[in-house]
């Protein structure tokens, strides 16, 4: 049977969507944790079909188990709770994730998400991986304070540095600050780590709005497919 693993660190809600989706027993298995770093410990007993995560969570937060997922089970499909309206995340991310759910939700909708997306209804909603600039839209819509490292095949490890959302720096090789981060927007594979930010204080070599920033990666590699924004 498909199991479905859930990541949410509110046990009242958690709890909810365990019983509310218990009638639907015959067509999916539910496996629960309460953060990240439990669902990546889960992950590593062995895969799940289907992953439901929200972002904000104590410990390791969904972005990180995202990044995870992306590396070590790229073909399985995502479903992100925010507390963010689906409307604005479907205008500025890709299909690489299949669904949005805005809190509260409805169990039963969530239930019929994840059936369809088991039963493979909708095979061109899911993607090998989910694209950097998901990534990148995510910590700036959820406002995350992080050390995004990216490593590509052939090419120098990147590092972006996030303040609250707000992207500040980026080195890449020998480049830095604007044309690091234009270098690495624009890159189609690689895989993503996370770091905490250090205490000190950083300073802010980029001034470009980060929309601004991915209009920009896209002129210069027009092959690139990037999301509308």
């Amino acid at each position: 049977m498909d199991k479905v693993l859930i990541a949410e660190d509110d046990r009242i809600l958690l709890k909810r969507l365990s019983h509310g989706l218990k009638k639907y027993s015959d067509k999916f298995e539910v496996v629960l944790a309460g953060d990240g770093k439990e669902a990546i410990d889960i992950l590593k007993l062995g895969p799940v079909s289907l992953i439901v995560t929200d972002i904000q969570m104590p410990r390791m937060n969904g972005i990180i188990l995202l990044a995870y997922v992306h590396t070590y089970h790229p073909n399985t499909p995502c479903i992100v709770m925010t507390s963010y309206g689906t409307s604005r995340l479907k205008a500025k991310l890709s299909k690489d994730l299949l669904r949005f759910f805005q809190k509260p939700l409805n169990v039963d909708d969530l239930a019929q998400a994840i059936i369809a997306a088991l039963e493979r209804q909708e095979p061109h909603e899911t993607a090998a991986g989910i694209s950097l600039v998901s990534f990148l839209k995510m910590i700036e819509m959820e406002q995350v304070s992080c050390i995004f490292e990216i490593k590509s095949p052939d090419k120098p490890t990147g590092t972006l540095y996030f303040e609250n959302g707000v992207l500040y720096d980026a080195t890449c090789g020998d480049i830095s600050g604007e044309a690091a981060a234009l270098e690495l927007i624009a890159r189609k594979i690689s895989t993503y780590h996370f770091k905490n930010l250090p205490e000190e204080t950083l300073i802010r070599r980029i001034k470009t709005d980060l929309e601004e920033l991915i209009r920009n990666a896209v002129m210069a590699e027009p092959e690139t497919e990037l999301p509308l924004i």
